[in-house]
């Protein structure tokens, strides 16, 4: 069942009605529209019906009013118009007609004026700082320097037009330093342009214009500039290169460029470019039309007049053809001095001979690639510049490299002046080689390597200074490969060189054939001078020797150390080590160090054998005297005490090394024995004899055997005369036997003396051997020896026969 409806009257709020569901509530809200909108129409009826009868009857009363009033309005505005139209008539002449329109067209003209200058200055301010803008976009991003350029002029038209006004405005002046410094980039970009030798020369001619236009220069300046630019990359890429060898390239390629470029576009291809300029003026030109900063299709037309025609106009045929190679060849003797001046100083420091060769090689064959029909004789100058600056820089690295040998006589007298005996001069001996530390992990080559060590005694002294000159000796043969390279090289490869027709000489001459000789004698004179060197330093180190009292060890080291320098020197070449030779020989580092060897050698077993001889010359019988053979029996083999020196002798020439006993050192050995021996001997042979040993004290030859008694007691008184008379027999025959035993001693002394002189005798004339002194000695031996001259021959032969038996027991000597 349907829901009552809502009494609107019963509620008391309008709150109450949405106590009622929602169907209820909404047929109230229809109910009360319906009510409302007919009380509506209700009212609209009520009004209308009042409004028809009041207006019925006042309506004529409000309507003559309006006449009325109406009619009074009309009645004052025609006093106007005839008041008006009375004061036209009054002015209506031509003369007060033409007056009104001169002021008025002066009013009109005072405020178009003042338009104008308003609008121009705003126009003009806004194309300058425009003008900016686009100089800034064009250098950020590596835009067109010509129109750069251009727009540059421009904006100094614009600034110039207005500063110039009565009052300027303080942003003129801030406009002024940003268009300089605007100037400075663009002189500063075009300047890297001009720095590159890789770009075109369309581009170059573009620089250059753009130059003209920015300050405003002559042809002439252009190029001045254009050179003083080129001059200053070309110090700069010399001053701190990074890498020298393509620092040198690119100073070589921007002077060959500069040559081509300057005769490419001075003065025909610039002086075209600067005509164009004439064409129209600057703001008609397309390309600062098509700038959307400047607006020009805006403010162009508020822009002065002077400013909208101005066209630029340089002095484009200034420069002539002869001037301008006039200026060139000027240029290039300048460039090509400043480019040799930074060469030597960036390749000062530089020590490889690789390194040198191939900047060389380089560097050359850019110049001769860049040669032309049309080069002149000063092409030939400048290579030949250019070879001496190279030639000098090799020859000084090659010279600094020969100085190095200096370091060997440095490690030598370094290792003298800190000699530990014991430590310094430690080997191992040749049989101790299974025991001795050493790493063989190198297999046979290692193994045979310590082996030839042991055998020539390098010790660790002498292989440090082995070390040294190895490297010196590498550092030379680098050189004369180097010199070997330079010399195979070809420069005429090229079909089309025209270089054979430019220089006096063809290329392959000059750079293959004279530049490495040149180096080669250059080469021999540095290593001469480094061998002159070390034979001062040596000479030092010898005088150091000779004032030390014990001086062998140290003179077996420097000798050890000369020959292998010598051995190693045939690697050089037979001329080097020729030199080296020669410096040896005028040394006499060599001759001290054997002199210092054989006196270390030979002191100790002179001393004994002098000593030796001594004793058996006093015994009471001659020593072997049973094995004498001949009649007369003469001794047939050296005493003990010549074996006993030549073993001692043997013995310290084995320990000092087998290595240094050459022939040279041999010798050496030999006249300082020579000259011991015979002084020794001549000592020997001048004292006094047995039988002429004087008595002392009133002994008398009986007191000498007055010990000599019969065993069976004591002498009886019966029996005195008797003995006595047989003691003067026995004295008698005591000093007879005594003279004859010291006869045999001193033969057995000349056998001795002759063997010696066998043992000792040189092959060099004029040996200590063959003096007369030891001729004075052999006549004493032999008179004190009471033998013939065909007893001392026969005695001298055997002497012989039995060295050449025995000789190969003193094999060192041999």
């Amino acid at each position: 069942m349907a829901a009552a409806p809502i009494d609107a009257k019963a509620l008391n709020s309008w709150e109450d009605a949405f106590q009622h569901p929602i169907t209820v509530v909404r047929r109230l809200e229809k109910r009360l529209r319906a009510d409302v909108e007919e009380n509506r129409d209700k009212l609209r009826t009520l009004v209308g019906y009042a409004g028809i009868n009041a207006k019925a009857k006042t309506s004529s009363y409000r309507d003559l009013l309006g006449t009325a009033g109406r009619i009074i309005e009309m009645d004052g505005q025609m006093s106007e118009v005839e008041v008006t139209l009375g004061d036209i008539g009054l002015k209506c002449n031509t003369r007060v007609l033409e007056t009104i329109s001169r002021n008025m067209e002066g009013l009109r003209r005072y405020h178009a004026s003042q338009v104008t200058e308003d609008y121009s200055f705003a126009s003009q301010l806004s194309v300058l700082q425009g003008c900016h803008a686009v100089i800034s976009r064009l250098l950020r991003y590596s835009g067109s320097s010509l129109l750069a350029a251009k727009v540059l002029v421009i904006a100094r038209l614009l600034h110039k037009a207005l500063a110039s006004s009565a009052s300027p405005a303080p942003v003129v002046d801030s406009l002024r330093d940003k268009l300089a410094a605007r100037r400075a980039k663009l002189l500063k970009y075009i300047d890297l342009t001009f720095a590159d030798p890789n770009l075109e020369k369309a581009a170059l001619v573009e620089g250059m214009h753009a130059f003209c236009l920015a300050t405003s220069s002559t042809p002439t300046d252009v190029l001045r500039h254009f050179h003083h630019v080129r001059s200053e990359a070309i110090s700069d890429k010399l001053r701190h290169p990074s890498n020298v060898q393509t620092a040198i390239t690119e100073s070589m390629k921007l002077f060959i460029s500069t040559l081509r470029d300057t005769q490419a576009i001075f003065p025909r291809r610039l002086g075209i470019a600067l005509e164009t300029s004439k064409a129209q003026p600057l703001l008609q030109d397309p390309s600062i039309l098509e700038l959307a900063e400047l607006q020009l299709d805006i403010h162009g037309r508020w822009i002065a007049e002077d400013i909208r025609q101005f066209t630029h106009r340089p002095r484009h045929d200034q420069l002539q053809r002869s001037d301008a190679e006039a200026m060139l060849r000027s240029w290039a003797i300048e460039a090509m001095k400043l480019f040799l001046s930074g060469l030597r100083h960036v390749l000062g420091p530089e020590k490889d001979l690789a390194m040198l060769v191939q900047i060389r090689r380089e560097l050359l064959r850019l110049w001769l690639s860049s040669l032309q029909p049309s080069s002149t004789s000063e092409a030939a100058d400048v290579l030949d510049n250019l070879r001496k600056v190279l030639i000098e820089r090799i020859a000084d690295a090659m010279r600094d490299q020969a100085k190095s040998l200096r370091v060997v006589s440095q490690t030598v007298s370094y290792t003298i002046s800190h000699w530990q005996a014991g430590v310094t001069d430690s080997k191992v001996n040749l049989w101790d080689l299974p025991t001795a530390t050493t790493d063989l992990g190198g297999g046979v080559v290692q193994a045979t390597q310590s082996i030839l060590d042991r055998c020539n005694g390098r010790s660790k002294a002498v292989h440090k200074v082995l070390g040294v000159f190895e490297e010196w000796v590498q550092s030379v043969l680098e050189a004369q490969a180097t010199i070997k390279k330079m010399g195979e090289m070809r420069w005429d490869e090229d079909p089309d060189d025209i270089a054979d027709e430019i220089l006096p000489e063809p290329p392959q001459v000059l750079l293959s054939n004279q530049d490495p000789r040149i180096l080669e004698t250059r080469l021999e004179d540095s290593v001469s001078e480094a061998f002159g060197q070390l034979r001062q330093d040596l000479s030092h180190v010898e005088q150091t020797l000779a004032d030390e009292q014990q001086g062998g060890e140290k003179a077996v080291f420097l000798l050890r150390v000369l020959r292998e320098l010598r051995q190693q020197m045939p690697r050089l070449g037979s001329a080097l080590a020729s030199s080296f030779s020669r410096s040896l020989q005028e040394s006499s580092v060599e001759a001290t160090c054997r002199r210092l060897l054989a006196v270390s050698v030979c002191d100790g077993p002179i001393d004994s054998f002098h000593q030796s001889v001594r004793q058996y010359l006093g015994q009471p019988h001659a020593p072997a005297k049973e094995l004498w053979e001949g009649n007369p029996a003469l001794p047939v083999q050296p005493s003990s005490a010549v074996f006993k020196f030549m073993r001692a002798l043997m013995a310290n020439m084995s320990h000092a090394g087998h290595d240094l006993w050459n022939p040279s050192t041999v010798h050496t050995l030999k006249l300082h024995l020579v000259n011991v021996r015979t002084a020794s001997l001549l000592e020997v042979a001048s004292s006094p004899t047995l039988e002429e040993t004087p008595l002392t004290n009133g002994d008398t030859q009986v007191e000498a055997h007055e010990d000599v008694r019969p065993e069976d007691g004591p002498l009886n008184d019966e029996d005195n005369g008797t003995e006595e008379s047989q003691q003067v027999g026995d004295v008698a025959s005591s000093a007879t036997d005594s003279a004859i035993r010291s006869q045999e001693s001193y033969l057995q002394l000349l056998f001795d003396l002759f063997y010696l002189h066998s043992a000792l005798q040189t092959k060099v004339e004029g040996s200590l051997a063959d003096t007369d002194q030891n001729e004075t000695i052999i006549a004493e031996l032999s008179t004190k020896g009471d033998i013939n001259k065909a007893a001392q021959q026969r005695l001298q032969k055997s002497a012989a026969d039995y060295w050449k038996k025995s000789y190969l027991l003193f094999a060192l000597l041999a």
